[in-house]
C-alpha cells in the first residue's frame, strides 16, 4: 500500500497560494475585487439563482478580472496536486522497486543471454505532437513551474516567511501577465514552447 500525502497536508498548501493570490487582488486591484470573489464562491455553493443574478449585473471589466481570478486560483491549485503527487511518486519509487527494474533484474538473474537480446532489439521513437488545445502562455506556464519549485522545496519553519514571499511575487507576476496570446502562434512557437 502507498503512503499518501495527507488530503489535510493538499488542502493546507492551496488554501495557502490561495490566500497569497487573496493578498494579490488586493494589492493589484483592491479590495473590492477580493470581496467580490468570495461573495461569488460563497454564493455559488449556497444560492446558484442568487450567483447568477449578481454574475448577469457585473460589468464586463469587472467580470474579466473575476474569471481571471478563478482561473488564476485554479492554475495554483492544479500546480499544488502536480508538486504533491510528484513527492508521492518520488516517494513510491524510493520505497519500491518499479516494474521495469524488476523485470530487468529478473531477467538478468535468469536469462542474460536473453535479456541482453531483447534489449538489443529494442527501438525507442519519441513522438511530439502538438497540442492545439493548451491555451496558457510559456511566460506563465514558467511563471508556475516557479512556483511549482518554491513549493516542492523542503522549507523549515523559520525560511517559511521568505519562502511565502517569493510565493507571492511570482503569483503576482502571474497576476500581471497576460494569460492569452494577442496573435495565433507560428509552428515555430510551438516548438519553441515544446
Amino acid at each position: 500500500m502507498h503512503a499518501r500525502i495527507p488530503n489535510a497536508t493538499l488542502r493546507a498548501d492551496i488554501r495557502r497560494l490561495g490566500d497569497l493570490l487573496g493578498e494579490t487582488l488586493v494589492r493589484q486591484e483592491g479590495p473590492e475585487l477580493l470581496e467580490l470573489v468570495e461573495k461569488v464562491r460563497r454564493l455559488t455553493r449556497e444560492d446558484g439563482e442568487a450567483a447568477a443574478d449578481l454574475l448577469r449585473g457585473t460589468e464586463l471589466d469587472t467580470a474579466a478580472k473575476l474569471v481571471r481570478a478563478f482561473s488564476t486560483y485554479f492554475h495554483l491549485a492544479n500546480v499544488t496536486e502536480q508538486v504533491h503527487r510528484g513527492g508521492e511518486l518520488r516517494a513510491a519509487r524510493a520505497r519500491e522497486e518499479s516494474a521495469l527494474a524488476r523485470v530487468v533484474r529478473e531477467g538478468a538473474d535468469q536469462a542474460p543471454d536473453l535479456l541482453a537480446q531483447a534489449v538489443g532489439r529494442l527501438n525507442v521513437r519519441p513522438v511530439f505532437t502538438a497540442h492545439p488545445t493548451e491555451a496558457a502562455r510559456r511566460s506563465v506556464l514558467n511563471k508556475l513551474r516557479r512556483i511549482a519549485a518554491l513549493l516542492d522545496t523542503p522549507v523549515i519553519e523559520s525560511d517559511r516567511r521568505r519562502t511565502d514571499i517569493r510565493l507571492a511575487e511570482n503569483i503576482d507576476l502571474v497576476w500581471q501577465t497576460d494569460e492569452l496570446r494577442v496573435v495565433r502562434p507560428e509552428p515555430a512557437d510551438e516548438a519553441r514552447n515544446a
